[in-house]
């Protein structure tokens, strides 16, 4: 054999890494196509915004590929490296190494915490614990002490056969002002909804209407060290799975009948299509009304989507990320039985400053509560 064929056969890849290397480039082409998730409205092709919830998984993939190939093939590296450099400001949208806890910029006055929490109706329907957790999250309400709290899925009654909710953070804490709204209500004059608290003055507010009622947003002008600020909290379109479909997905590493496979997959599909085509156009509205405010503005909220998703798409155009500016680590939010998403937001005009963003520890509902500090810019005007 002559030197020149036994350096050709060398360089031939070996047949094992092969299907590898087929693989490698489909998981390119899965991610590129991601890429379009953010501009592209699910009204139009809704299989995008799925995809947009693979996304940080398809990071550890790549990274998998790229420490793979750094071993066997380095010059292959090139393949998943182009395609994650294509996207790199996605990157910083779920992962950040190093929190800021002070302003970057000077700030008027001393700015506000902020808190923004999905309650879960304090377990309300967890008979046996419910009052434990409510207390647990007034001691974590007491610990971290916020300026504004922002609550979704917030449960109220002034009937003495349920825990005190609002009545004790007005009365127990430094809460002077609150704008609540209850698009839903049970037995015994109990109501469910979103509700703002606030230790400095809310001087105006409103509620801006979604076609289904189970959703909601609220605004509330609060003057902050001489400045006003328009908080929007709010509680977007779930995918309302029921104990059947997390069954469901529990069950699919078992052997199932096709037919139960096709009707839950069926199912599942239906739900998460309504999910994200019902998000999309309540943020059409959020944005629609914050493009007319006088006032800078903070979102806050449970938005059921991903940052890769289209609905924060259209708030990134206007506003900038507490977390992506202050925060650290992956900053998940979501801790029910799907897996670990960043699906909680407090989001900013960029004439606020955000710092010490943090995504707390605490698991006393399904999501993660977050908090951050924000002042007005020096210098920004209304």
């Amino acid at each position: 054999m002559t030197r020149s064929s036994t350096n050709e056969k060398a360089r031939r890849p070996s047949p094992w890494l092969r299907p590898l290397w087929w693989i490698n480039g489909v998981a390119v082409a899965v991610l590129l196509i991601t890429y379009l998730a953010p501009h592209v409205s699910p009204a139009l092709f809704w299989p995008l915004a799925l995809l947009a919830f693979t996304y940080p998984y398809q990071l550890v993939v790549h990274i998998g590929f790229l420490g793979w190939w750094a071993f066997f093939r380095p010059k292959r590296m090139l393949l998943s490296g182009i395609a994650l450099m294509l996207g790199w400001g996605h990157i910083g949208d779920h992962v950040q190494l190093f929190g800021r806890g002070a302003p970057g910029q000077e700030v008027a006055g001393e700015g506000v915490k902020v808190m923004s929490y999905n309650v879960r109706v304090f377990d309300l329907y967890n008979w046996t614990h419910n009052d434990r957790t409510r207390d647990a999250i007034f001691d974590l309400f007491h610990r971290e002490d916020a300026d504004i709290l922002c609550l979704q899925e917030f449960f109220h009654s002034p009937n003495k056969r349920y825990f005190r909710t609002k009545d004790d953070l007005l009365k127990n804490f430094r809460y002077t002002h609150v704008h609540d709204h209850y698009p839903q209500h049970g037995r015994y004059d109990s109501h469910f909804g979103v509700a703002t608290f606030s230790t400095r003055p809310i001087v105006a507010r409103g509620v801006i209407d979604f076609p289904n009622p189970n959703n909601q947003c609220i605004w509330s002008d609060i003057k902050v060290d001489g400045d006003t600020i328009r908080v929007y909290n709010a509680h977007l379109a779930s995918y309302h799975f029921g104990n059947d479909d997390y069954s469901f997905i529990a069950s699919l590493d078992s052997d199932m009948p096709g037919d139960t496979l096709r009707r839950g997959g069926l199912r599942i599909l239906n739900r998460l299509r309504e999910g994200v085509l019902r998000r999309v156009g309540e943020v059409d509205r959020i944005v629609e009304h914050m493009a007319q405010s006088p006032h800078p503005v903070v979102y806050c909220g449970d938005m059921n989507d991903v940052p890769m998703s289209r609905a924060y798409g259209q708030l990134r155009d206007q506003l900038d990320d507490a977390f992506t500016e202050s925060g650290r680590g992956l900053g998940g939010t979501y801790i029910g039985r799907l897996p670990s998403l960043r699906i909680d937001h407090i989001l900013h005009s960029p004439g606020l400053e955000s710092w010490d963003f943090r995504t707390l520890p605490d698991e006393l509902s399904d999501h993660r509560p977050l908090t951050c500090h924000l002042g007005v810019r020096a210098g920004t005007t209304e």
